[in-house]
């Protein structure tokens, strides 16, 4: 395969997208306080603790594709 050219999922805009670009994100799940949990995804270079802070929140569906443990802990997501 070619050599990729990752770009940064937030800064760019969807006119600057070339053939070869590639977008890496970083997905995080949080257990929360009160027996819910949630997802956030960011920039694949942002430290995990800021994606939780920061990332934007996934649909349930999406997040519990991704976190089968949370999903299956009885827990509800955080919507």
């Amino acid at each position: 395969m070619a050599k990729l050219n990752f770009k940064n999922l937030v800064t760019t805009s969807p006119s600057d997208v070339e053939s070869r670009d590639a977008f890496a994100v970083k997905v995080v799940a949080v257990a929360g306080f009160t027996d819910d949990w949630a997802a956030y995804r960011g920039p694949s270079d942002w430290s995990d603790q800021l994606v939780a802070e920061q990332g934007d929140k996934l649909a349930r569906r999406a997040a519990e594709a991704l976190f089968y443990v949370m999903a299956a802990s009885n827990r509800h997501y955080r919507g």
